[in-house]
């Protein structure tokens, strides 16, 4: 793909169900293969840390809490990627008809991409046990015990997102205790929450899933880029889905609501007995009817967990 085309909205502060409607129709019905989310940028945040007399240093937690309350309540921009120029320019006619914002219309050289991402992506710790760092940023010296370095492709995965974050949290804060020999990543896309479980799972076997082999190829190229080519794992397309194994102790689910009820019945049948499952890519309105359709099949609710317009869901598969 030499080109591609990006839709921006700026100052955009959709409802949740308003958002809800234009993501499932860049994706569903105008093909989008990225979808990004920005708030403040640098400058900004430099304003606001610069009115409080901050300049380096580790910030006090009442800062680091307005800095978010502003990018969360703050009306966003929001990108929407396109690999084909009729489908951007419908998607652009729609959203000037029903989104009451600004937007704009850029085709972008391919060999501008690393250059376009990586103005927007930084390091982002998830908790003390792990942080998710750029692929260019090999030096930068985080605090966590673990880091997991990932390459940006086209809406992806990287760590950025809220449902992606939710999901390496619930994983790093309570799933490390547990056994774990084998892990699915279902709608795998970068890789970064099968990868992670190399970070603590080393011997492992995982399983990555996607419908894209444009996805299959950055995750192994975020595979190299963390010294895991040689871990024990498999890229599966649908065509070879019959080799998806019966069972695995860990299933990470990060799509979106409609895939979680059309595949249900296979996520459980996945998850082995004690073993755990995890839900995203759901809207807050969206998650308690996830819990309602997947509880009571041999699952049972561990935690829910929020961020933004966004959450993600752990469930146990306990003794019938």
């Amino acid at each position: 793909m030499e080109h591609f085309w990006v839709v921006t909205l700026f100052h955009y502060q959709p409802t949740t169900d308003q958002w809800a409607n234009i993501e499932s129709k860049a994706i569903n019905e105008f093909d989008s293969i990225g979808i990004e989310e920005f708030s403040l940028d640098e400058p900004q945040v430099d304003e606001l840390l610069g009115e409080r007399s901050y300049s380096g240093g580790d910030l006090p937690q009442e800062v680091l809490d307005e800095v978010e309350f502003k990018v969360l309540n703050a009306p966003g921009h929001y990108r929407f990627f396109f690999s084909d120029a009729t489908k951007a320019q419908d998607f652009s006619h729609l959203v000037k008809q029903f989104c009451l914002c600004e937007s704009q219309l850029d085709e972008i050289k391919n060999e501008d991409w690393n250059a376009e991402w990586k103005k927007h992506y930084n390091p982002i710790l998830v908790s003390e046990r792990l942080e998710v760092i750029p692929s260019w940023q090999l030096d930068y010296q985080s605090k966590a015990s673990e880091k997991i370095y990932i390459y940006p492709g086209m809406g992806f995965g990287t760590g950025s997102h809220e449902t992606t974050y939710l999901c390496l949290k619930l994983f790093s804060e309570e799933l490390l205790s547990m056994p774990l020999n084998s892990a699915l990543d279902f709608g795998s896309g970068s890789g970064i929450l099968g990868l992670s479980v190399f970070k603590f799972f080393p011997q492992a076997k995982v399983d990555f899933y996607d419908i894209d082999s444009e996805a299959n190829k950055n995750c192994y190229q975020n595979a190299v880029i963390n010294n895991l080519q040689d871990a024990s794992f498999r890229l599966l397309l649908p065509e070879v889905r019959e080799n998806l194994n019966k069972e695995y102790d860990l299933v990470f689910a990060n799509i979106l609501e409609s895939i979680l009820v059309q595949e249900k019945d296979s996520l459980i049948h996945h998850t082995k007995e004690n073993g755990f499952l995890v839900l995203s890519g759901l809207l807050r309105p969206q998650l308690d009817g996830i819990i309602s359709l997947y509880s009571g099949n041999g699952l049972k609710l561990i935690k829910k967990v929020e961020k933004g317009d966004w959450g993600a869901i752990l469930f146990k598969k306990v003794s019938a």
